[in-house]
């Protein structure tokens, strides 16, 4: 399954970045299996450019095969439908809202495109799993990632040039890249927003 069958099948549309990232063959492992991935990366690492796997070794994320989007969307509205009944005070999903998950934390947590009524860019939530929280995470695709880089720079002492950050780094606007450039990683690390509770009900 590819992206566009995905986004047929799920009737919307992912982000102008995510498209271009995937155009250049960095998802290229998205199109197949988990498994498939796992045995490439454990028995061709002689033949495998780190860079062609977009976002493998970034943080606490893992990326959904492109296969396993719907089956990944069915569960979350699941888990919401769920969420309504042990949480009296939410009505409803609101309307104006529409998520759809594209990787998810080792936990289980699922990060989140949301879609809203009236915006062309979806920004990016986490759904707590275990506790039906919504949380803001980032404005925007590209925010998302650049938060991605400081913390595996960071948290996982990458270097930042890297072959693997590089190809990563390449995707960012100019602002974000300026600041990795002109700021200690360890500054921009403490400097990051929090996460903040997003309220998608209807009460």
């Amino acid at each position: 399954m590819d992206l566009r069958d995905v986004e047929m099948s799920l009737g919307i549309q992912f982000p102008e970045l995510f498209h271009a990232i995937n155009n250049s063959g960095m998802m290229d492992h998205l199109s197949h299996s988990r498994e498939w991935v796992e045995d490439k990366i454990a028995n061709d690492m002689n033949y495998v450019w780190l860079g062609d796997f977009f976002g493998e070794w970034m943080g606490d994320c893992c990326l959904f095969a492109f296969e396993n989007l719907p089956s990944a969307c069915d569960e979350l509205y699941e888990c919401l439908r769920f969420d309504l009944k042990i949480y009296p005070e939410r009505q409803s999903i609101n309307s104006l809202y529409r998520l759809i998950p594209f990787a998810h934390k080792i936990s289980g947590d699922k990060y989140c495109f949301l879609y809203e009524d009236g915006e062309k860019e979806p920004k990016i939530v986490v759904y707590g799993h275990d506790t039906g929280d919504v949380d803001l995470w980032a404005n925007s695709f590209e925010e998302f990632l650049y938060f991605q880089i400081v913390e595996e720079v960071a948290d996982e002492n990458r270097e930042i040039h890297s072959d693997y950050i590089m190809a990563h780094i390449q995707w960012l606007n100019d602002a974000h890249k300026r600041l990795l450039t002109e700021m200690p990683i360890k500054d921009i690390w403490e400097q990051l927003p929090e996460p903040q509770e997003f309220n998608i009900w209807s009460c």
